[in-house]
């Protein structure tokens, strides 16, 4: 605790020369050193700050050797103000009637706030003469100050490194791209002593403790400071949060289209995902591509050339037969470019449209009734070890097949001899030519 009085500015509501106010807090007790006003009257102190204060003394005219019988003063308070005007009274000492007299006092109390203003109101003066007041020394303590640390510092994205520690003054964090803003809580370690609060301000805006600060993030380093007032003794405290948004080479969407219709792209885009796969039907000579970057500052790419990130970019022309790939590419100023790739397959017609098997003249009936998208098949015959199997497919010129393994034209009739009584399979694979992918229809066919 300091006395505060020695502190500031002093004056009183009169004095009666030489006796001014200043006397009074001088330090010096003696006879000439005091203050002499006449009554009522006050005795004025403005201190160089806000002050919390629970302790005053007041040495009047017995500690200076004046008869403590006469000499002493009756009434007297101990008041504050914020704005010089309005007066809360603190304490007061009354020696109008009581047995027990206060020459001197030195009292203390309990603190409820904080006052820029503080004086003594003397209302009855001197035993010996009421309307006079007189006052050798006076002192006025303030509290202690509280704590200006934080006891806890969070933000909701991000983790802070080092982990929060309250005598630790700086941290940092990193968050993606998406996270444009962070909400910061700080909470004081003593929010609130003797009716006062701590200040707390997050980039110079007052928050009170432990509630969320939001704070918009810029792409890049982003300094945020965070002071701390203590709620008594003003002391300050400034922590220092250093957040880096990191920019990004990301796509949050990324379509293919055949003229206005969407096609669907395997698997579903996810911006951390790099490949995709898209069929069309071998009709389709173009397409067009709309791919839209995270960060809009982004250069966009596609097959070398210059796209507008969110707008169609095209026409993409197909390969005839084949894949298709197409290299979408985003790049920012300060990370490594990414590459998303688009593989554009025709669809692939490996069906057959009919298929017959017969004995001789007689076809046999399947079972079930041939579907090109039905893919095993039974029938049954008698009396004979040899049969013809004609498959037709659906795409002619894009597929070969084969019977058991031997190449046969479409449409053609492959005999499949030296079959035995019982159990047969015919396995009929119709193979793409430019994949080598293949359906297998499977025949399977009782001899009796």
């Amino acid at each position: 605790m300091s006395n505060t009085a020695l502190t500031g500015l002093v004056s009183a509501s009169s004095y009666i020369a030489p006796f001014e106010a200043k006397r009074a807090v001088d330090g010096i007790i003696k006879p000439v050193n005091r203050w002499v006003g006449e009554v009522p009257c006050t005795l004025n102190f403005m201190p160089d700050k806000l002050y919390c204060v629970n302790r005053w003394v007041v040495n009047g005219m017995p500690s200076v050797g004046w008869d403590p019988q006469q000499y002493h003063l009756l009434t007297y308070y101990l008041q504050g103000s914020n704005d010089s005007s309005t007066w809360v009274t603190l304490d007061i000492v009354d020696n109008t009637n009581t047995g027990t007299i206060s020459y001197s006092s030195d009292r203390t109390f309990v603190p409820t706030a904080a006052y820029r203003y503080y004086r003594v109101n003397v209302t009855r003066g001197l035993k010996c003469n009421p309307n006079i007041a007189s006052i050798s020394n006076f002192q006025l303590f303030s509290v202690d100050p509280t704590s200006p640390y934080l006891s806890s510092l969070t933000m909701n994205s991000g983790t802070l490194t080092p982990a929060f520690d309250k005598t630790t003054l700086s941290y940092t964090a990193t968050v993606d791209y998406g996270v444009t803003s962070i909400i910061v809580t700080p909470t004081a370690e003593t929010p609130t002593a003797y009716g006062q609060n701590a200040v707390i301000k997050v980039n110079g805006v007052v928050t009170n403790s432990g509630t969320g600060a939001s704070v918009n993030l810029a792409v890049g380093v982003n300094t945020i400071t965070i002071d701390v007032t203590s709620a008594v003794g003003y002391l300050t405290q400034r922590y220092t949060l250093t957040v880096t948004r990191l920019n990004s080479n990301k796509l949050t969407s990324l379509s293919v289209l055949n003229g206005t219709t969407v096609l669907p792209i395997v698997p579903a885009f996810v911006k951390n995902t790099y490949g995709y796969t898209v069929e069309v039907d071998n009709t389709v000579q173009s397409v067009m591509l709309n791919a839209t970057c995270e960060n809009p500052a982004s250069t966009l790419t596609i097959n070398g050339g210059a796209a507008v990130s969110g707008q169609p970019y095209g026409p993409i022309t197909l390969q005839t037969t084949g894949d298709t790939t197409v290299n979408v590419i985003v790049t920012t100023a300060t990370m490594a470019p990414q590459t998303y790739t688009v593989t554009i397959k025709r669809k692939e017609d490996l069906t057959l449209f009919s298929l017959s098997i017969k004995n001789g003249k007689t076809s046999l009936i399947l079972q079930p009734n041939f579907s090109s998208t039905q893919y095993q098949y039974s029938t049954s015959v008698s009396g004979t070890t040899s049969l013809s199997i004609i498959p037709t497919a659906s795409n002619t010129n894009g597929v070969n097949i084969t019977v058991n393994g031997n190449p046969v034209a479409s449409g053609s009739s492959y005999t499949a001899a030296n079959l035995k009584i019982g159990a047969n399979t015919i396995n009929i694979d119709v193979i793409s030519k430019n994949t080598g992918n293949k359906n297998t229809y499977i025949c399977n066919i009782t001899i009796s």
